[in-house]
């Protein structure tokens, strides 16, 4: 009797525990999710604000430039991110978080465009 309650009390113990550790893995995912959508805001402000300083010509050439970036980030990202074998959560953290590096990057390189005009 005493070893199934000894075990039950083990098992209850773990339960917790592994509990616990998903809440701070998703509490830091979301984290980075907030951070990267802040992050992109920014960068939408600031890409805005370059187009219309732009002629037509100069901005459908931002306009591409701005698709192929996102392309690039992304699958770059993804490719960082979920090496073959990987997966979970570790690999959803390092997305988020090197969009979001990469958006912040993405960002400055406009912003000095900007200074321009």
């Amino acid at each position: 009797m005493k070893k199934v309650i000894f075990g039950l009390f083990l098992s209850f113990c773990f339960s917790q525990f592994v509990s616990s550790q998903t809440q701070v893995d998703a509490t830091g995912e979301t984290e980075l999710y907030e951070a990267y959508d802040k992050a992109d805001k920014e960068l939408n402000k600031v890409y805005n604000q370059l187009k219309k300083k732009l002629g037509t010509k100069d901005q459908t050439a931002l306009v591409v430039a701005q698709k192929d970036w996102i392309k690039f980030r992304d699958s770059n990202c993804k490719f960082k991110s979920y090496p073959e074998g990987y997966g979970g959560v570790i690999a959803n953290k390092m997305y988020a978080d090197c969009r979001m590096q990469l958006t912040i990057t993405r960002t400055k390189e406009l912003k000095n465009l900007l200074k321009g005009f």
